[in-house]
Order: structure tokens, then C-alpha cells, then sequence
């Protein structure tokens, strides 16, 4: 980004006044390349148009340099797996993730001007980004980035499903310049999802499990939304939460009521209260030791993301062990990782994720 791109968006965001900045360049000079630009831009092709996740057409530009992040939701994943960690100049916190810290350690010194709606724009314009990714929960902070000039793309973050997600790994691909890696990543989904969906539909209705899924060992704070469910149903399980229930109050009485046959914490919570909670004690899972943390590799597995599918196998594995023996989770999961993150994943780090 030049210096002039710079002042433009320190002013239009109201940081700077056109009376204290001169914007230099007003010349026959700067009109011919203003001349020029316009001509590039109706040039593009149908080919450097992608739809964002609120049905935006997104233009792509023809050099991206730096890369802003104001989301969580896989997105940084997305953009290191398809060649652009390098890029990032600024984005969230990543020290939940250890894992992919280690695989990318720049991350650690990467600004951090905020996310969602809760954004410093002007620390986000003077890192001088080339395009914003941005999330589709936050309207105000999104509109604030695109208010000052800077591109954005809005990603799904936790609002995706299967074939959405796969339609945005696509998207950012040819964003980053990086289809070949995209649609690697689409066909691996394809195959994994594909070949579990074969295994999955060996197990007898009458064999159905029940998973419910709950956030930070609190059984009465339910995960409901798409995904959650997206995630249990691929598996051939049956999610707990009877679809009346699905934005009513939740209580220990309807849980009990549920009687789920495995319960599933986000958070990586310390289980122990779920299993001498006196509350509770009755419930299969409970009496059945079948309460379980979910893993955190570069990011949470019951999250859509990259690695989601990793998230798939696991809770296969985890629901019906009888019929998921011959996946071998721990190779799977090195293999994605060197595919797509180019890491040697090792014994030691995969254990690590549970």
C-alpha cells in the first residue's frame, strides 16, 4: 500500500484532517494513473469475482501483500494453509492455540487491532492492509473496515455448513492465489466425509447413540447451532436436543429428560464436576464414563475450520468405537498436518491435542 493509500484511509476513518496531511500527487501524472486504474478495473474478468458469506460480490485485487483478520472462526487457518501467513499484519489473539503457534511462531508478533465489532480501527489502517477478512456476526465493525476503503471478504466463521465451508476454502484459494491447494483441501474433505459416511452407515438404528453437546462442563449450557449439529448428524449420531428445545432455557430436568447416551464439552474443561455432580448422576453418559473434552489441534475440532474433518473422525471414533477401528486417528491427523500446514506432526504434539 502506498503512503498516499495510507492517508486516504487515516482520513476517511476520521483519524486525520485533509488540512493536516498534504496529499501530494495532484498532477496530470495522477490523473492518467487514476485513468489507467479505472480501465484496469473494468477489465477483470468474471474470474477475480467471488461471492463473500453475505452473498457479496468480492473483487479480488491483483496484489495482496497484507492481510488483516478481524475474526476468529478458522480463518487464520484458511489463509496460512493456502500460502498467506506471512501476510497476516494483524488479527486476533492465536494463545489458545498452541499448536499452530509452534507451527507458525510469527504469529505471536502479529498486531492485534481487535475483532468483531469490538475493533481499533486506527491501529487496523496503519498496519496498511490490502484486504480484510472479516466475520459475518459483526455488521458494525465490518462496516467500519469498508467505510475507510480497505476490501473485505466476510467469512462464515461458525455460521457455515459442510458445503459452504468447502465453497469458501475455494474462495480464499483464488483469493490467495492459491486454487490448487483449495481444491486439494475440498477433495480431501470429500474423500474423508465419504469414506466415514461408508463406515458410519454400518451401525443399526437400534445402535444410535445420542450425543449432547455442552460448553465448559456446565451441563444446563447447551450448544445448539448449525454446526454442532452438522458435526453430530454427520456422524450417524442423534443430536440430544430435541428440535423444540433449540433456543428455549435449558434445565438439569430436560437434560435428565434427554438422558443423552455421550455428552461432548467444548472448552477442554476438567470433567470431574460433570461426574460427581449428584444432579446429574442418573444420566447414561454419567454412569457410563462417556463424557468427553474435545481436542484442540491448531484449532478446536468441533469448529468448522480446515481440520474440522479431524473433528469428524474423532467423534466417530469416540461415539462408535465397534465400528471405527480401522481409523487410525493419529495418522490421519500427521498426515493432514503435513499436507496442509507442511508440518512434521509428532507422537508426542498429536497427544497433546486431547
Amino acid at each position: 500500500m502506498s503512503r498516499r493509500r495510507f492517508v486516504e484511509l487515516l482520513i476517511a476513518a476520521g483519524v486525520v484532517s485533509t488540512g493536516t496531511i498534504a496529499l501530494g500527487g495532484c498532477s496530470s501524472d495522477g490523473a492518467a494513473s487514476s485513468s489507467s486504474a479505472a480501465s484496469s478495473s473494468t477489465a477483470q474478468s468474471a474470474s477475480n469475482i467471488v461471492i463473500d458469506a453475505k452473498g457479496n460480490e468480492f473483487t479480488i485485487p491483483e496484489s495482496i501483500e497484507r492481510i488483516a483478520i478481524t475474526c476468529n472462526g478458522g480463518t487464520t487457518h484458511e489463509v496460512a494453509i493456502f500460502g498467506g501467513a506471512d501476510k497476516i499484519v494483524a488479527q486476533p489473539s492465536m494463545k489458545k492455540f498452541p499448536q499452530l503457534l509452534k507451527m507458525y511462531p510469527q504469529f505471536n508478533d502479529v498486531i492485534n487491532a481487535g475483532s468483531f465489532d469490538d475493533l481499533n480501527i486506527e491501529t487496523l489502517i496503519a498496519q496498511e492492509p490490502d484486504i480484510a477478512l472479516v466475520g459475518i456476526s459483526s455488521d458494525k465493525g465490518n462496516a467500519q473496515i469498508a467505510d475507510v476503503g480497505i476490501p473485505t471478504y466476510v467469512m462464515l466463521i461458525g455460521w457455515a455448513a459442510i458445503d459452504t465451508l468447502k465453497q469458501e476454502f475455494l474462495n480464499v484459494g483464488q483469493i490467495l492465489n492459491n486454487k490448487e491447494q483449495a481444491e486439494k483441501l475440498v477433495e480431501h474433505w470429500d474423500t474423508t466425509l465419504e469414506d466415514l459416511g461408508k463406515k458410519i452407515a454400518n451401525v443399526p438404528d437400534a445402535e444410535r447413540k445420542s450425543v449432547y453437546y455442552i460448553s465448559n462442563a456446565t451441563i444446563t449450557k447447551a450448544n445448539t447451532g448449525d454446526w454442532g449439529r452438522t458435526w453430530i448428524d454427520g456422524v450417524g449420531a442423534d443430536f440430544a436436543v430435541p428440535e423444540t428445545d433449540l433456543n428455549g432455557e435449558v434445565t438439569v430436568e430436560k437434560v435428565l429428560e434427554w438422558d443423552p447416551d455421550v455428552i461432548i464439552v467444548q472448552g477442554g474443561s476438567d470433567l470431574n464436576d460433570l461426574y460427581t455432580s449428584e444432579q446429574i448422576k442418573d444420566l447414561k453418559a454419567i454412569k457410563n464414563k462417556q463424557v468427553f473434552s474435545i481436542p484442540i489441534g491448531g484449532f478446536w475440532w468441533d469448529r468448522p475450520s480446515p481440520e474440522a474433518t479431524l473433528g469428524f473422525l474423532w467423534l466417530a471414533k469416540t461415539v462408535y468405537p465397534d465400528y471405527t477401528e480401522d481409523i487410525d486417528l493419529e495418522k490421519e491427523t500427521k498426515s493432514f498436518f503435513s499436507e496442509f500446514y507442511s508440518y512434521e506432526l509428532s507422537s508426542e504434539e498429536y497427544q497433546s491435542f486431547f
